[in-house]
């Protein structure tokens, strides 16, 4: 399937415009804001966030849709049974962890701090510090399982693959991923990398992007529920017990 030329539109400003505009204007401004307190200001941004996904993930799907394009080609197709099973029994398997994990932590609050200090100062302007923001913040990573799955291990990993083959392809996307995160700073940009290599590898063993979805929303949920409930024993509150990944 051949280029065409709002395909080359949609790459630069899903791979560089948009990271551009993170760098440069969102996350300053969101700094700026959390840091003076200005009430509400996270979920404003996690509403651009959402936004400036779902908005070129709908082009993108008209424009293929459009050009008669196989949906199959984008990682909408469900593969081989074989191995679309194995990939969503990888994907409940992962889920289930990331809940244990949850469950435990919770249970022993004391480990908490050790999860900010995992995450880093950089992610702290974004982290979630209300329950007003988790909600917020858990709308987000489920945009973000999805779009960003649909957007990188979906169309920029085929437009790139038409010139390099599907190997190369899957790399490249990879490093585009990683480069998108820097906006927080480069070692949240290496991590992303390597996380968006693995997601490119579950697509390739798959052949659908739907197990590497369920993952990325599972891993960015479970994130966001632990460091609010960190920060909230970190400002003299209390977890919650037993609340699972999605809490």
């Amino acid at each position: 399937m051949p280029h065409v030329a709002l395909d080359h539109v949609l790459f630069v400003l899903i791979a560089l415009v948009s990271p551009a505009v993170d760098k440069l204007w969102l996350y300053p401004w969101l700094t700026r804001a959390t840091e003076a307190g200005v009430p509400g200001a996270r979920r404003r941004a996690y509403l651009v966030g959402i936004l400036g996904q779902w908005i070129p993930m709908g082009v993108v799907l008209a424009l293929w849709a459009s050009r008669g394009r196989s949906f199959t080609a984008l990682g909408f197709g469900l593969g081989s049974p074989l191995r679309l099973g194995i990939g969503l029994a990888l994907a409940g398997a992962v889920v289930i962890l990331l809940s244990l994990q949850h469950r435990a932590l919770l249970a022993r609050p004391e480990k908490l701090p050790l999860v900010l200090r995992q995450v880093g100062p950089a992610y702290r302007p974004l982290l979630p510090h209300t329950p007003g923001d988790l909600r917020g913040f858990k709308l987000l990573s489920i945009t973000a399982g999805i779009c960003e799955e649909v957007m990188y291990r979906g169309y920029i990993w085929w437009y790139l693959a038409v010139w390099t083959g599907p190997w190369a392809g899957a790399a490249l996307s990879s490093i585009l991923f990683g480069a998108g995160h820097l906006y927080l700073d480069r070692k949240a940009a290496v991590r992303a990398g390597i996380v968006g290599a693995v997601m490119a590898g579950i697509v390739l063993g798959c052949g659908s992007l739907w197990p590497a979805m369920i993952i990325h929303a599972a891993i960015d949920i479970n994130s966001g529920s632990l460091t609010f409930h960190a920060l909230k024993q970190a400002q003299g509150g209390s977890p919650e017990p037993g609340v699972a990944v999605a809490a």
